[in-house]
């Protein structure tokens, strides 16, 4: 349409704009809470994945934590060396190798969640405790509408209160 003209919107009333600098806001606080236990927030995803889920493929963990098979890559790699996670052969499928998280992989996730309880705590800090959780359920609905796989296995489909 040539000449039509389209209003130009206010960024801050487009839902796009305001996750990402949420986001970036989030992740900056996220970021700085996790260095001291030399995390990336990748790695801290891929040790509280597999403390919750259990052994998965790279495939698998890099689609639970949204990040690219690369992005995995690299995140695992360290993680072995580190002694957080191991690698193992599937016990059916014999290509597969699955990822394990380790009894210190466990308890860096651990010291990882106590570590970021104030990023959580800032971030919910202007809402009522009784609205802050209806904000984790809009978000997880929201996550699940875009990335179910995010949510953990069963989580996809949550019933989400309305009727």
């Amino acid at each position: 349409m040539e000449g039509a003209s389209v209003a130009v919107k206010d960024p801050s009333e487009r839902i796009g704009y305001l996750i990402w600098q949420i986001s970036q806001a989030y992740t900056q606080r996220f970021e700085r809470a996790l260095r001291p236990l030399g995390l990336t927030q990748a790695q801290f995803s891929t040790l509280v994945r597999l403390s919750l889920d259990g052994p998965l493929s790279s495939a698998e963990l890099a689609r639970r934590c949204g990040v690219t098979a690369q992005s995995m890559g690299t995140a695992l790699r360290d993680l072995v060396e580190r002694g957080l996670v191991e690698r193992r052969p599937h016990p059916t499928h014999g290509k597969i190798i699955e990822i394990c998280v380790t009894a210190a992989g466990k308890a860096l996730a651990q010291q990882g969640e106590t570590a970021l309880e104030p990023c959580e705590q800032e971030t919910l800090e202007p809402f009522l405790p009784q609205e802050q959780e209806q904000v984790r359920s809009h978000l997880r609905r929201m996550l699940g509408a875009l990335n179910a796989q995010a949510l953990g296995p069963g989580n996809g489909s949550q019933h989400d209160g309305r009727e």
